[in-house]
């Protein structure tokens, strides 16, 4: 029966007041008990839901992520920790809204000075972005060494880093980067200590002729050092490969054309394998040439198209005269 009726029913009526009390439990308890209890069973959880997400709770959060705030004068030398576990406090509703991956504990160093110092971890000394109501309990662990060195700037000689082989019978004659040097940026222990930057591999497999790498990355091995000039250009020249061969008997003269003593001499000279088989002891000239000061010189004449091919090594005798 709806409460609607059983009010009517009760207005003009002389119930006895035992008799309308069993009446109005009955009403209330076993008409339609299914649902009302249905109803208490909702309305309890939802008072549950409620409350149980405003409840404060406590969870440990590992493997937060620790970043230092440095002048910018300053580096870290050591190799700190980098990441945390912190404990936080606040309602399950704002806790479940926290990603552990973009959690970071900011800590600011900005008036360290240089040297072996320890840095504590308090909620009053770091910063984190969390949501509304969410407190650091805890940190763990609660103190940091740091190295901390003034951070300095400097040139460095670039190298070619070279890969492979060329093919037989060729050589690389020569090599050239420019800029040849370089800045890098670090701490000042790692920057004086490092001699040389290198370049990204230059493989040589297969090269039969020069070439020109216009933008090649230039690397250090030390992480703790950062390049700031990070190209340069690298030139390779690739020749015959060049070797060196010995001639007997070969002719001396003077460059006016007088005789010299002695008037034959063993030569060694260097250049390309297949202009050294062009040449003997006749088709090539020891000549001197006389100074002012009557100092001697010798230099080599070669058949015409050889210039710049061969260079003479040594001569013996090492000296000569002029016969006039």
């Amino acid at each position: 029966m709806p409460f609607s009726d059983f009010k009517k029913d009760l207005q003009g009526v002389r119930v006895a007041p035992r008799r309308s009390v069993r009446y109005w439990l009955r009403e209330l308890f076993i008409v339609d008990w299914s649902l009302k209890l249905m109803a208490l069973v909702i309305s309890l959880g939802l008072w549950y839901a409620v409350t149980g997400q405003r409840t404060a709770k406590t969870i440990p959060m590992r493997g937060v992520q620790l970043s230092f705030r440095l002048p910018t004068d300053l580096e870290i030398v050591n190799e700190p920790r980098h990441e945390v576990e912190v404990t936080l406090t606040g309602s399950k509703r704002a806790l479940d809204q926290i990603k552990k991956n973009d959690l970071i504990i900011y800590v600011d160093i900005a008036n360290t000075t240089p040297g072996d110092r320890i840095i504590y971890l308090t909620p009053n000394t770091v910063t984190m972005s969390l949501p509304e109501g969410v407190r650091v309990d805890d940190i763990e662990p609660d103190a940091i060494p740091l190295k901390l060195e003034p951070r300095i700037e400097r040139e460095v000689e670039v190298e070619p880093k070279l890969e492979g082989k060329l093919p037989d019978g060729l050589e690389l004659r020569g090599q050239t980067v420019t800029p040849n040097k370089v800045r890098v940026r670090g701490p000042a222990s790692h920057v004086n200590a490092l001699q040389k930057a290198s370049t990204d591999p230059i493989q040589l497999e297969g090269r039969r002729e020069s070439f020109t790498m216009p933008q090649v990355a230039v690397t250090v091995s030390d992480t703790k050092i950062d390049v700031i000039d990070t190209v340069v250009r690298v030139q390779m020249e690739i020749g015959e490969e060049r070797v060196e061969r010995s001639f007997n008997g070969v002719s001396v003269r003077d460059n006016s054309g007088a005789p010299a003593r002695p008037g034959t001499a063993s030569v060694t000279l260097f250049g390309e394998r297949s202009a050294l088989d062009q040449l003997n002891a006749q088709n090539i000239q020891l000549v001197l040439d006389v100074a002012d000061d009557g100092s001697i010189t010798t230099r080599l004449a070669l058949p015409p198209g050889m210039e710049g091919r061969v260079e003479l090594r040594s001569t013996k005798p090492a000296g000569f005269s002029i016969i006039r």
